[in-house]
């Protein structure tokens, strides 16, 4: 586990930084053309998860003074080829993304769990 800025992150890809300015970083993690599974625990709106098929990368969106980050999912190589992006508010919480076979997990894990 890292920790970057407010941020913690667990991870069992490689990943890099391919930006930084000031408190501002994007990493860049590569999962292969995974099929990705964004488990969403508890919600009113969607049952279990939310599944994307065939994602190259995922490029995280951080900046050191806050505990939320920008997801974005990645179809290629290139940056311009996010196809989704989302906020998560990472308060008390680890991110985490795992390698589980042919699928990548991406959760949101509370560190008292971990």
């Amino acid at each position: 586990m890292i920790k970057i800025g407010k941020i913690n992150l667990d991870c069992d890809f490689e990943y890099r930084t391919i930006r930084e300015e000031d408190d501002d970083l994007d990493i860049y993690v590569d999962v292969n053309y995974r099929c990705l599974d964004i488990e969403i625990g508890e919600s009113s709106f969607f049952n279990s998860r939310i599944q994307f098929p065939y994602v190259r990368s995922i490029l995280l969106r951080i900046n050191k003074n806050m505990e939320t980050i920008t997801v974005h999912l990645m179809r290629d190589i290139d940056l311009f080829s996010a196809f989704a992006n989302f906020e998560l508010d990472l308060s008390k919480h680890i991110l985490s993304i795992k390698n589980q076979y042919e699928k990548v997990i991406l959760s949101k894990v509370e560190i008292k769990d971990f």
